[in-house]
């Protein structure tokens, strides 16, 4: 369940970004029934119907999709990438993809060259990432983060960002799972504290044990990019919510016209964060509170 006071936050936020030009039909496809899926759903059509667009359910790939309603929708959105690739087989009306990686985005969109396509990915900004370190540890300067083959493009986007909030970068790059205990080692032996990013090679739940232990082993501690993985055991994470997600894309369909013009490949403006105090304590580490580190983070993004 969304919690309604955040929910009511998100509608006003979505309010002031753009005022509503133009009411929309909206198709949702579903990867699946429930979790978070449902959860975005649910926000979707909160805070969709009451700047006056329509959402309706047009199927998941296990139950089949309604042609008929995506058809007739001013925009599909597909929530996941079993959702995005059943959308774009059978059709190609425009399509905005959501819960779903950049990665993963990319290597479908590559599939689908004639499509009209976006999406809302979950990844979080690189600037952002590091925001997250610096805050809830000033004194961290070397951070270190493990490429995989589906990250390695972000490599340039986190030096860029290091070099501006005055930290450097400590990178490995892995081409298979047996470099990740090497590599995995000469970053936490080099760095304060480790990224975690997304990526298959590194994020599969072997990997991420294996992260995990050695981040203890060494006293490093982990960043990530859920609170699943917050409470597996990483010290912190920024992420954007399925509500969060849903109040995106409502603020950009309150401010279009029709015909529809896709927005660019983005995250989030809206995030969260989670901290997880037993870690800290294990690695003897001060962190302050919660809702504080939120609220600069937040300030430090709107200067």
């Amino acid at each position: 369940m969304i919690r309604p006071l955040r929910l009511l936050a998100l509608f006003l936020l979505s309010a002031l970004w753009a005022p509503a030009t133009s009411a929309h039909e909206i198709a949702v496809v579903l990867s699946q029934q429930g979790g978070a899926y449902q959860a975005f759903t649910e926000a979707l059509r909160t805070l969709g119907e009451r700047g006056g667009h329509r959402i309706v359910h047009a199927g998941t790939p296990g139950e089949g999709l309604d042609q008929q309603l995506i058809n007739r929708a001013a925009l599909v959105v597909a929530a996941g990438s079993p959702a995005l690739e059943a959308v774009l087989q059978g059709s190609r009306r425009p399509t905005v993809a959501v819960m779903i990686a950049r990665n993963q985005f990319e290597t479908i969109r590559q599939r689908n060259p004639e499509a009209t396509v976006s999406a809302i990915v979950l990844d979080q900004p690189a600037e952002r990432q590091l925001a997250l370190v610096r805050t809830v540890l000033p004194d961290a300067t070397r951070v270190g983060v493990l490429f995989g083959p589906a990250t390695a493009t972000l490599e340039s986007a986190l030096e860029g960002a290091a070099a501006n909030t005055g930290v450097r970068l400590v990178g490995q790059r892995l081409t298979t799972a047996n470099d990740l205990p090497q590599a995995l080692e000469r970053v936490l032996r080099s760095a304060d504290v480790l990224i975690a990013l997304p990526d298959p090679l590194v994020s599969s739940p072997t990997a991420a044990r294996a992260i995990l232990l050695g981040s203890y082993r060494y006293q490093r501690p982990v960043f990530a990019y859920s609170q699943a993985y917050v409470d597996a055991g990483a010290l912190a994470a920024v992420f954007s919510t399925p509500a969060d997600i849903a109040a995106e894309l409502v603020a950009w369909l309150d401010g279009s016209t029709t015909p529809l013009r896709l927005p660019a490949v983005r995250a989030p403006r809206s995030f969260d964060i989670a901290i997880n105090r037993q870690v800290a304590r294990a690695l003897n580490l001060d962190i302050g509170d919660e809702t504080a580190l939120l609220d600069a983070l937040r300030a430090g993004e709107r200067q």
